[in-house]
């Protein structure tokens, strides 16, 4: 039982850093929750935008794609929000 509650704890958090997701550009720092306007401020234009489309076809959301060196960022974009910022290296 007692390993249980461990196990429990430990995974709940690991998964606590998913709910603070940031990325620095520079000496800046974009959050989840900032809007485009600020990314855009921040960050300049990003490299590449892509559409991202549900089942139907119906675009949902864009992906800002940002290429810096030895690395990718891609930042979602969904209703003017940031709402998920991924490493890619």
């Amino acid at each position: 039982m007692r390993s249980l509650v461990i196990a429990l704890a430990l995974a709940t958090s690991l998964a606590m850093p998913a709910w603070a997701q940031s990325v620095s550009f520079g000496n800046k720092l974009i959050n989840v929750g900032d809007t485009v306007g600020t990314l855009q401020h921040v960050a300049g234009k990003p490299d590449r935008i892509v559409p991202i489309q549900n089942k139907y076809g119906a675009t949902v959301a864009e992906r800002f794609e940002y290429y810096l060196s030895g690395k990718s960022v891609l930042i979602t974009i969904t209703e003017g929000k940031i709402t998920d910022i991924r490493e890619v290296f």
